[in-house]
């Protein structure tokens, strides 16, 4: 009946106060904080006070710079524990944040907002159902479908974010994704299990199990830094481009990938180490396999343009009806057309062979420079330089070695039509694959 009589007697008086209550009158508290509502109550519980407000609630710390405003709010003022309730917005020097509700342990200066936190400042916004700040190790735990928008267009979510406020470092985890939107519409999308970022967001680490997005292009790796518009793909990475009208395709791969972005959109691949590279032309049945140390591809309207292999390059081109080329070399050089390829030159100590569609005749070559000209995909000439030498074998026999300073080889489809020796031409071929005059 004490508690009772008490309550009914404060309510009676604060009833008419205008909600204007300052906490500082209790020695808990700091002078700095006040409180104001439209209505507010007191009670005493098991020896613990407690105080309800209820419409246009706010509160103030000047010290903290700091505004909360509310529906309602109960403080149990022995423990200094603060509960805000319904449109809750919370702001301070830095930032601005919107929740449900707000609990607010000022002993521990701790904050916990719950129910679709949106929280902004002048670098990020931030979206999670439960949002915790943990002063004495200045971070923030974000719980729930987390969205975090950091600059320049990077998007990230996930299941749970640990953000550094000092460092400005951060690690989410559990369905973790980004996203990032360039100026032009292009967007790059990534997920993995894990995403870290320092240097506010701009160097995100992605680990484990990732899968990239861009356009025509798709990347696999168990690892991948995103830094300055840049992205390198370490741990068994591979690359594939596909254009789904024309079924053309690229796939590569290599111990490292570097990748040059341009508003999202890819400007540049580099491997490295043990490179792989399968070209195909799915509609003609084209293809070309590349291995060497390391390459580069440049794109262009999101489509291969130039590609550029170096160190121990192996080339093998086949074509349709099963003619086949297989050719060496220290460097490759090739550039492609609407898709196709379209002019290749191999470089330093080239070794190949020529194989006919009709398997029965096979032109080995050797020369320092190679040069191939193609129509619609197919090879249509070869040029060899620099001690060039051609062998044709037909049924076990040559009946075409020649050699010198130039060698132009023309080929119908499937088929070495002619050759033209200049300088220094050594050797015979028979009369059928003399060139007209």
């Amino acid at each position: 009946m004490k508690n009772i009589r008490h309550y009914f007697m404060l309510r009676t008086k604060l009833r008419g106060f205008l909600g204007v209550l300052f906490i500082c009158a209790c020695s808990e508290v700091n002078a700095e904080q006040k409180l104001s509502a439209d209505w507010v109550e007191t009670l005493l519980l098991n020896d613990q006070t407690q105080r309800n407000y209820r419409g246009g609630v706010v509160y103030e710390d000047s010290l903290r710079q700091l505004t909360v405003k509310a529906d309602s709010a109960h403080v149990r003022v022995g423990d200094a524990i603060y509960l805000f309730v319904h449109q809750v917005s919370y702001k301070d020097s830095v930032r601005e944040i919107r929740a449900d509700t707000l609990v607010f342990q000022d002993r521990e200066d701790r904050a916990i907002f719950r129910g679709h936190v949106f929280l902004s400042d002048d670098q990020r916004t931030l979206e999670a159902h439960t949002v915790q700040f943990l002063s004495e190790e200045d971070s923030l735990i974000a719980e729930g479908d987390v969205s975090l928008m950091l600059p320049e267009g990077r998007s990230l979510r996930a299941s749970q974010l640990r953000y550094d406020l000092i460092r400005e470092h951060g690690h989410l985890q559990g369905q973790t994704q980004l996203q990032v939107v360039g100026e032009q519409g292009d967007t790059l999308k990534a997920q993995s299990d894990s995403i870290a970022f320092v240097n506010r967001g701009r160097e995100l680490l992605l680990n484990g199990n990732l899968i990239l997005r861009q356009g025509h292009t798709r990347g696999k790796a168990l690892s991948g830094t995103y830094v300055d518009s840049a992205i390198v793909l370490s741990g068994r990475p591979s690359i594939t481009w596909t254009n789904p009208s024309r079924r053309d395709s690229v796939s590569l791969q290599g111990t490292k990938v570097f990748m040059d972005l341009s508003e999202q959109t890819i400007n540049t691949l580099v491997l490295s180490d043990s490179t792989r590279i399968h070209a195909m032309a799915l509609a003609n049945g084209h293809a070309q396999k590349i291995h060497s140390d390391s390459a580069r591809i440049v794109f262009r309207d999101e489509t291969p343009q130039r590609m550029h292999a170096w160190g121990n390059v192996i080339l093998n081109l086949s074509e349709r009806d099963t003619s086949r080329a297989m050719l060496s070399g220290g460097d490759l050089k090739l550039a492609y057309r609407d898709g196709k390829l379209d002019s290749l030159t191999l470089s330093g100590d080239c070794i190949g062979s020529y194989s006919a569609q009709d398997s029965l005749s096979e032109s080995r070559l050797k020369g320092k420079e190679c040069v191939l000209w193609f129509s619609n995909g197919e090879l249509a000439q070869m040029a060899i330089s620099n001690e060039a030498h051609c062998t044709r074998i037909t049924r076990d026999s040559d009946d075409v070695t020649v050699s010198g300073d130039y060698l132009l080889l023309k080929f119908t489809p499937g088929q070495l039509s002619s050759i033209r020796a200049e300088g220094a031409v050594r050797g015979h071929y028979t009369a059928e694959l003399e060139e007209a005059q």
